[in-house]
């Protein structure tokens, strides 16, 4: 079986002899994610939601998102449900089976900061910086609001049973609020910085947290005090993802290093680490078979997104989202995507320049605008 190795680049001036690059100038950053047991959805700076197959690479545009940076994403237990929240203050439900908006919900001037969904989907929570709102996904009834939360929110979760909302706070707190009572019924002190991001276990009342001050903390629900805390990163923990079992978790930090680390036993299962731009995202489904995360800032050289493998040693999708398309390039250099090709964007194919309509008639199929791999 022949292989087929692609190369794109932006070609401003023709040159055949000039170095294929990417034009990192026109790409999105990743400002949120999520994942699925078969996606890894990535949500930009500039509001758009990509999601990605993370068998066959083949791209999805969920279109008419948000018209500001996307700050937040969860999906339910069984994957079938997204929602996302932008920085326009409007909060998006989205069936992923149909790839269709089923539910928008606009606060204008409010300061969305996180969104999270019930195991089933069943109760939607939106939280702003003093209060949290939960919505039935049933008839879209607002059934809660929970407030004392005075050193304001900026992550949550629920826990596998849905009774349990955890909160991070940004001197510390995380608020562990009994949802059937309606009210705080614990207070953990997670250091005394910025949580940025928590995460329960599916099938136990474990939670994980990490913040600001670089510090991944074990939470056992009804132990005020951390298990488990430990700090392997020289800069903030972005995002923590904890699987079904509670025994290991995904993690990522703004150093530009994603992990997998076994909880029980304190080993680093797998290790990326990458000085070409911090981790802005990183999120990863219960197995965590992979992970999905966001590489570079709006000021850093390099940005967009990955899909890693941690049990296949160098194993990656990375994703360029340009201006005119997207770009999948896999780890056996393949490139697979969906996008609207620009004139600028050009490939090879063994070393031999092609035109626009021989990529088009050779790689893509016309309905779908996917490269197709021999």
């Amino acid at each position: 079986m022949k292989k087929l190795f692609v190369i794109v680049f932006i070609l401003y001036a023709f040159n055949i002899s000039a170095a294929p690059k990417v034009d990192y100038s026109k790409a999105y950053y990743v400002s949120s994610t999520a994942a699925t047991e078969q996606y890894g959805v990535f949500g930009s700076f500039d509001g758009n939601i990509r999601l990605i197959d993370a068998a066959t690479s083949d791209i999805i545009l969920l279109d008419n998102a948000h018209k500001k940076p996307v700050v937040s994403m969860s999906v339910s237990q069984d994957g079938r449900y997204l929602v996302s929240a932008g920085q326009d203050d409007v909060i998006i439900f989205w069936d992923i089976e149909s790839l269709k908006e089923i539910k928008r919900i606009a606060k204008p001037g409010m300061g969305v900061r996180a969104v999270t969904l019930s195991p089933k989907a069943d109760k939607l929570y939106i939280a702003y910086p003093a209060a949290i709102y939960e919505y039935e996904t049933k008839n879209w009834v607002n059934t809660g609001l929970y407030e004392g939360y005075k050193n304001g929110i900026y992550s949550i979760a629920v826990n596998g049973k849905g009774n349990i909302l955890a909160a991070g706070s940004k001197t510390g707190d995380i608020y562990i609020t009994d949802l059937e009572k309606g009210e705080i019924v614990d207070t953990y002190r997670a250091g005394r910085e910025l949580v940025m991001s928590l995460d329960f276990a599916s099938d136990k009342d474990i939670l994980i947290s990490g913040g600001y001050d670089n510090t991944v903390r074990i939470y056992n629900i009804g132990r005020v005090r951390p298990v488990k805390e430990f700090s392997l990163f020289k800069d903030a923990v972005k995002s923590v993802q904890i699987n079904n079992e509670g025994t290991c978790a995904a993690i990522g930090s703004s150093d530009g290093t994603a992990v997998i680390y076994n909880i029980s036993t304190g080993q680093v299962i797998s290790q990326t680490i990458s000085e070409d731009g911090e981790i802005t995202s990183l999120s990863a489904p219960k197995s965590l078979n992979f992970t999905v995360y966001g590489k570079g800032t709006a000021f850093q050289e390099e940005r967009y997104g990955v899909i890693s493998y941690p049990y296949k040693r160098g194993v990656f999708r990375k994703l360029y989202a340009l201006q005119e398309s997207d770009i999948v390039i896999s780890e056996k250099g393949y490139i697979n995507g969906r996008g609207s090709f620009g004139q600028y964007l050009s490939s090879y194919n063994r070393g031999n320049k092609e035109t626009m309509s021989e990529i088009m008639e050779n790689y893509f199929r016309q309905d779908m605008l996917r490269v197709t791999l021999p």
